[in-house]
């Protein structure tokens, strides 16, 4: 046992040491995609979606390829149509991503494209005017939710960054009851964010 602490207490040291970590914040649209037996829905817009979060740069050997775990908070969701007026549904997701990075130079500014995949977990649930179930029964959100992840931008020398970036959920975020057959609703996101390098280092 003491072994094991002992070495993840190494591990971390070692991640702190040789990586860069960036706060970073994205605004961005958000929408589901949904298929109801079998028929896709195409009533779903774009809603404004916001996210906070911070990252590690871990460089690899060559310092232009780099991993990037993270963990941020923001927002997925959709708008539709609802009679006369219209529904947002807006889900408040804490997610933990893991892209892999390439810059076109190793140090400087450059730049730069990403890959990856995430988890999120489900922290609340609402529209306007009320709020959703999570996990409670028929119809309600689940709170897990996973996807892919792919981005490109500009990283400069002085420790902002700029990038696009385009989120694919590929989890059925919906408990449907059942019998319900060849059903689902999953999220999808493209966004903006703009970053500051802390812990600034050449790597």
């Amino acid at each position: 046992m003491m072994r094991k602490l002992l070495l993840a207490a190494m591990l971390t040291v070692t991640t702190f040491a040789f990586s860069q970590g960036e706060l970073f914040g994205t605004v961005g649209i958000t929408k589901f995609s949904e298929k109801d037996n079998g028929q896709k829905f195409d009533g779903h817009k774009g809603t404004v979606s916001g996210k906070l979060g911070f990252t590690f740069w871990i460089p690899f050997q060559d310092a232009r390829f780099s991993i990037n775990p993270g963990i941020t908070y923001g927002n997925m969701g959709t708008k539709f149509k609802d009679g006369d007026g219209s529904t947002t549904v807006t889900l408040g997701y804490v997610s933990v991503p893991v892209d892999f990075v390439y810059k076109i130079k190793p140090i400087g500014s450059t730049f730069f494209f990403s890959a990856g995949g995430y988890y999120g977990y489900l922290a609340s649930a609402e529209t306007q005017d009320a709020e959703l179930k999570i996990n409670d029964g028929d119809y309600s959100y689940k709170t897990s939710d996973y996807g892919v992840n792919a981005g490109a931008g500009y990283f400069f020398d002085n420790g902002i960054t700029l990038r696009l970036t385009y989120t694919q959920g590929l989890a059925d975020i919906m408990n449907y009851p059942s019998g319900v057959n060849d059903s689902h609703l999953k999220n999808s996101n493209i966004g903006f964010s703009i970053g500051y390098i802390l812990f600034k280092k050449r790597i």
